[in-house]
């Protein structure tokens, strides 16, 4: 289930809880603040939110779950990256992309099966 899908209700929670998060670390916390939120959003929910898209749970079920489970798997993966190639930074790029790439990378091949099987 995709955003568009939710009901105009859903959306304005939605989006106002996202103000509020975002208004809230600013104001507490500066520039910095939102810098927090967007690292979150990126490395936490953004990666595991791509693969868990390929499977038939709800919206609010793949936030949820994408944030849990970024933040157990994402820094267990930095943490062992870091201890190979001697740079937490690198290791931080290239865990992102690497899950990021697993997230499309399985939405493509189910699409690719997909439109195999019709056809």
């Amino acid at each position: 289930m995709s955003l568009e899908k939710f009901k105009i209700e859903d959306k304005g929670i939605l989006i106002g809880v996202g103000i509020l998060i975002i208004l809230f670390s600013l104001l507490l916390f500066g520039i910095t603040g939102l810098r927090v939120v967007a690292g979150v959003f990126l490395l936490f929910l953004l990666p595991f939110y791509l693969i868990l898209d390929n499977f038939e749970l709800s919206f609010i079920e793949k936030i949820l779950f994408s944030f849990f489970i970024g933040l157990g798997i994402f820094p267990s993966i930095v943490y062992g990256l870091a201890l190979a190639i001697n740079s937490i930074r690198l290791a931080i790029v290239i865990a992102f992309v690497l899950l990021v790439g697993i997230g499309l990378g399985i939405k493509y091949y189910k699409r690719k099966k997909k439109s195999n099987s019709v056809s």
